[in-house]
């Protein structure tokens, strides 16, 4: 392998590959040195217990991913990638087993399915989806793709146009107060709600209203992987190499190379040292970045402070269960709406937004939930390769701390309650289906936060977010604000992970925001078009 680079990225998640894809075939030498020996960090999958059962250990729904930019910017189908729609995108399942279905692109459809629980909500969420659909599409979908603004930048020019109005209506307002304001019924309002919780927003904090108002006008555009979630990782990584890129796999970087102030490459934990002659990218969090990989002794003492305060979230990591079964679950709510076996993702054992309160309580108690709120799918059901034939296999998440109080025994309490809290996820789904016997339980096994930590210690505490998304972490403050431009005050070193702007999921959006700042400051012509919100806000009347 050379030495010398151009660029090296840190973490081959898929941030970091779609950054490394733009910026080699921009025509610069790129290096992506990854600790695992597989591309992708949470396009994670892996056959379980018993042959030809494929699980997606850790992402699973693909929002709208054939749809973006870089996924046709990269040519990602030429590589062979597919992805599998899915149009009933989620149902709610209350304990009395009624459902609410949010449909993928039938705004209707979920209304009427709203309106059986309430006529008003249901009128009220068309009304929603209609009025702020170009403002999720010109406002909120255009910030996610392009560098943020300051905040008080943003809002002067936002309150030049009617969408940017709209915008700034619901941004000073919580998730939760948002949907309290819009609907009356709790069950709804939940529903609603709860798309946050697993996005990873913190939908009791003030300034992020306006995720939900965009969220109902945007709709869910579910999507998974054909072949897997690592499928993704895979094609990503065959286009990165084709484009000229090389891989170190299963080699850790212990330290970023400084000289005179700058980032000058890396070091691996074997030794080795790789140079970067314009610039190294981190896509890891700011605490492995910055304290572990920089030093301390290369960071202003105040910067330092603020990286060690830099806050993960109690209310994203999650327990989740596997299954592996000889015959796909049938919910008893589909005597209800017979579209709830189509459906894609479950919520069982949420009633209402009162639930959700409940349990962000606990997680930030560090507190083992009360009540469960279990989500999760049967990825084979709806792609057979994932599963032998005729067989299938589910997951189901459940939101709890992984920094686990001392009064409830701590972090380490999780290996030991494993199979308990496994067997207490399975009991409680139990509820909701008809066949979840132990003749159809081919094999189950549970993950704990602490154990996503430690196949991903990028996840600090489970956190599957890489930081919390609250007002005080998103945006422009996202990780910190002389950080939310990619650039850091480390010369020569840039951010393009979950931590930075927009946060976690399945987006592209750091890494795609990256690597146009890169190629800006290096005076580099992009090849394809990177988007500038503020000229596009500009634009609108």
């Amino acid at each position: 392998m050379e030495k010398e680079y151009d660029g090296i990225i840190i973490g081959a998640g898929h941030n970091g590959l779609i950054c490394c894809g733009y910026l080699a075939k921009a025509g610069l030498k790129m290096l992506v040195v990854e600790k695992h020996l597989e591309m992708g960090g949470g396009l994670d999958s892996h056959e379980g217990a018993r042959s030809g059962f494929w699980h997606n250990v850790h992402s699973n729904n693909h929002r709208g991913v054939s749809d973006l930019m870089w996924y046709k910017d990269l040519e990602l189908a030429e590589m062979g990638q597919e992805y599998i729609r899915l149009p009933v995108s989620v149902a709610m399942l209350t304990r009395d087993h009624r459902s609410i279905l949010w449909y993928a692109n039938e705004p209707e459809k979920t209304a009427a399915s709203i309106g059986r629980f309430s006529a008003k909500d249901a009128k009220t969420f068309l009304e929603v989806n209609k009025k702020y659909a170009d403002m999720a599409k010109e406002i909120f979908f255009q910030e996610q793709y392009a560098p943020p603004l300051p905040f008080a930048e943003k809002k002067a020019l936002l309150e030049k146009s009617a969408l940017g109005r709209q915008y700034l209506e619901w941004q000073p307002y919580s998730i939760n107060e948002t949907v309290t304001r819009l609907f009356e019924n709790d069950s709804v309002r939940g529903m609603v709600a709860f798309l946050s919780v697993i996005r990873g927003f913190e939908t009791d904090s003030k300034g992020m209203g306006m995720i939900a108002a965009a969220a109902i006008a945007s709709g869910v555009n579910t999507q998974m992987s054909k072949g897997t979630t690592h499928k993704l990782a895979h094609s990503l990584h065959k286009m990165i190499v084709r484009a000229g890129a090389d891989v170190v796999e299963a080699e850790s970087v212990a330290r970023i190379l400084m000289e005179n102030g700058r980032a000058v490459g890396v070091r691996t934990i074997d030794g080795r040292e790789f140079r970067a002659k314009k610039f190294v990218i981190s896509s890891v969090n700011p605490n492995q970045t910055f304290l572990d990989m920089v030093g301390r002794e290369n960071l202003a003492a105040d910067f330092a402070s603020k990286v060690e305060k830099f806050k993960y979230s109690n209310t994203t990591p999650l327990f989740t269960l596997h299954l592996a079964l000889n015959e796909r679950l049938y919910w008893k709510a589909a005597k209800y709406d017979a579209d709830v076996d189509k459906a894609f993702y479950i919520i069982a054992g949420l009633e209402g937004l009162k639930d959700i309160v409940e349990l962000y309580e606990d997680a930030n108690a560090g507190r083992l939930p009360r009540s469960l709120q279990l989500i999760g799918a049967q990825p084979a059901q709806h792609d057979p390769s994932q599963a032998p034939d005729g067989k299938c296999t589910a997951f189901f998440w459940q939101v709890a701390p992984g920094d686990l109080c001392k009064e409830e025994g701590g972090p380490e309490r999780w290996d030991k309650i494993r199979q308990e809290f496994t067997d207490r996820c399975a009991t409680h789904l139990n509820h909701y289906v008809s066949n979840l016997t132990p003749e159809n339980i081919v094999a189950k096994f549970g993950m704990t936060p602490v154990d996503i930590e430690r196949h991903l210690p990028n996840m600090r505490g489970g956190d599957i977010q890489v930081g919390e998304l609250s007002e005080s972490q998103y945006l422009d403050k996202r990780p910190f604000p002389e950080c939310s431009q990619y650039r850091t005050p480390v010369a020569g070193l840039y951010l393009c992970g979950a931590s930075a702007h927009p946060g976690g999921n399945v987006t592209g959006a750091p890494g795609y925001n990256a690597a146009g700042v890169v190629c800006k400051d290096l005076g580099i012509a992009p090849w394809w078009k990177p988007r500038d919100a503020k000229e596009h806000w500009q634009q609108l009347e």
